[in-house]
């Protein structure tokens, strides 16, 4: 049997404990044994470290021994098993017939020599298991850390040309690549859109025949390995002297638009986690992609909305000045015909006949609505372009309603449409364009007669509010107006379906002023009952209005 080692069993246990590592403890038991007897051989089979003495060594074919000390004969020996279970291996000790007697398997010195072995590979395996996780942690971190600076890097800029190529460079930093292209889909082109690590006199080509299978597979490929690179197939990289290639699609909302194909010019096996890398890249740089390209689409739409306004204004200034120009032009003859009329009408060139007065008289209204609509027209370029000046001033309410009722009386009596103050007006003094405010209640008031049939009635009121202010009410017995009507006669050009004459300005022109006032102007009507329209001012003019002193 083996001769009594140098130390004992529990001190051969102890040194190897205190080993550390599989390979220390693999000496640590061989070198007393060598010295106390004649030994065949060792080794360490199975397990994360496997050893042989002598070095490249076989050992003994044994069958599977359940974990714990056994003894087997071989045609070279006898062979001790200390089988450590599991994961771990066994220790296998080859010596002479006569070397493992019944004393040593007896005694538990082995068992205590298998225990701490035991417990060495235990721990060997546990913190190559910490140190492979800490790496896989480290490596992780890395790689976020690259796709954070990477994110950052595509967002400080927004010209895809340079994000494509942040992500061609990240991409062969990350994955060790030799080279990377960016294509691109263009209608049935994909173009190799960004590159880096080409060789200088390597062509690109426009349409990357890997990149079109990668797209239109829409999952990654890998190239080269045993199977080698086709240069008929894919010259461009073979060209390259690629002779490992992993291409990923880029795509966003499940739509492929591109790829990134990463070449090596060595032998390589793109590994599982080499292609998780690639397309988490690919998906930070599909999200860099879109946003550049929606940036450049955006700035080149704004600039065109910028040079549509640019037109749209120069189109209204032109609209502006002609309506400004011809109520001019159209304002001073007319004025003119209405002045000579008036004048024959008076008798100052002698007696006229009883037909040709009623001709001269329906030509003079004629002329006097003529050049009321040339005013509106007039006012109505001059609100568009800003141009409409107020003087604001004390103004008693009283008798600005009382003015205009006069002014439209005539007119009222002609139709035989009563014309009156629903009640006493206001006593109320605002600060307000006296003009202005007359111009919208004669509007109103001219619009009611007119759609008010004879035998109808017209009034007018004005009521105080509580704030100050005052509410102006024209109200008529005419057809009224229908609820879908209601918002468009205050648009420009608009009318109640079925009436004719006018403009069709004289609504707006009345609502835009009073809101230039600070105040509103708003309707309140039923078909068959007549219409009410109420105009809100208050009782001093907004600010930045231009005051009279």
């Amino acid at each position: 049997m083996i001769q009594a080692p140098a130390i004992s069993p529990t001190e051969l246990a102890l040194l190897i404990r205190e080993s550390g590592t599989c390979a220390a403890a693999f000496r640590a038991l061989l070198e007393p044994l060598r010295e106390a007897a004649l030994v065949h051989g060792a080794w360490w089979v199975g397990g994360s470290s496997p050893a042989a003495w002598p070095e490249g060594s076989e050992p003994p074919a044994l069958a599977a021994s359940p974990e714990g000390v056994s003894c087997h004969g071989t045609e070279r020996g006898a062979a001790l098993v200390l089988a450590l279970g599991g994961p771990l291996g066994s220790v296998v000790v080859l010596a002479d017939r006569e070397a493992f007697g019944v004393p040593l398997g007896q005694d538990g010195g082995w068992e205590r020599v298998r225990l701490a072995l035991h417990a060495v590979a235990q721990q060997d395996r546990e913190r190559t298991e910490v140190e492979a996780e800490r790496e896989t942690l480290l490596r992780r971190a890395e790689e976020s850390e690259a796709l954070h600076i990477l994110g950052l890097a595509a967002n400080r800029t927004l010209d895809p040309d340079e994000v494509l190529t942040l992500v061609a460079r990240f991409t062969r930093t990350l994955l060790g690549a030799h080279y990377v292209t960016v294509s691109t889909r263009e209608g049935d082109n994909v173009r190799t859109m960004a590159a880096v690590g080409l060789r200088t006199d390597a062509p690109v080509l426009d349409d990357d025949p890997f990149a079109r299978r990668v797209i239109e597979a829409e999952n990654p490929i890998s190239l080269g390995g045993a199977d080698g690179l086709s240069p008929a197939e894919y010259p461009f990289h073979a060209s390259e002297q690629m002779q490992a290639g992993l291409g990923v699609p880029l795509a966003l909302f499940g739509s492929t638009f591109g790829a990134l194909v990463i070449g090596y010019r060595r032998a390589y096996q793109p590994s599982p986690q080499d292609t998780r890398l690639a397309l988490t890249l690919a998906g930070h740089a599909a999200v860099a992609i879109s946003n550049a390209r929606l940036h450049r689409a955006l700035a080149g739409r704004g600039e065109e909305l910028a040079h549509a306004l640019d037109e749209l204004r120069e189109t209204s200034g032109a609209k502006e000045r002609f309506f400004a120009s011809m109520s001019h032009e159209l304002r001073t003859p007319l004025n003119g015909i209405l002045g000579y009329q008036a004048l024959l009408l008076d008798g100052l060139a002698g007696d006229i006949p009883p037909t040709a007065r009623g001709f001269l008289e329906k030509a003079s209204t004629a002329g006097r609505n003529l050049l009321r609509i040339v005013d509106d027209i007039l006012d109505y370029a001059k609100i568009e372009a800003g141009r409409v000046q107020l003087t604001i001033q004390p103004a008693a309410v009283r008798e600005l309603v009382e003015d205009a009722a006069a002014t439209l009386q005539p007119v009222a009596d002609e139709k035989g449409v009563r014309l009156s103050l629903q009640k006493p007006p206001c006593a109320s003094v605002i600060g307000t364009d006296a003009a202005r405010v007359r111009q919208i209640l004669v509007n109103l008031l001219s619009n009611a007669v007119k759609f008010t049939p004879a035998g109808g009635e017209v009034s007018v009121s004005a009521d105080a509010l509580g704030d100050g202010g005052v509410e102006l009410r024209v109200r008529d017995t005419g057809p009224g107006i229908a609820p879908e009507d209601q918002q468009r006669i205050f648009h420009e050009f608009e009318q109640v379906r079925g009436t004719r004459g006018g403009t069709g300005l004289g609504l707006p022109i009345s609502r835009k002023l009073a809101k230039m006032l600070g105040g509103d102007l708003v309707v309140e009507s039923c078909v068959g009952e007549g219409s009410s329209f109420i105009v809100r001012l208050p009782a001093a003019a907004p600010a930045g209005t231009t005051i009279a002193k």
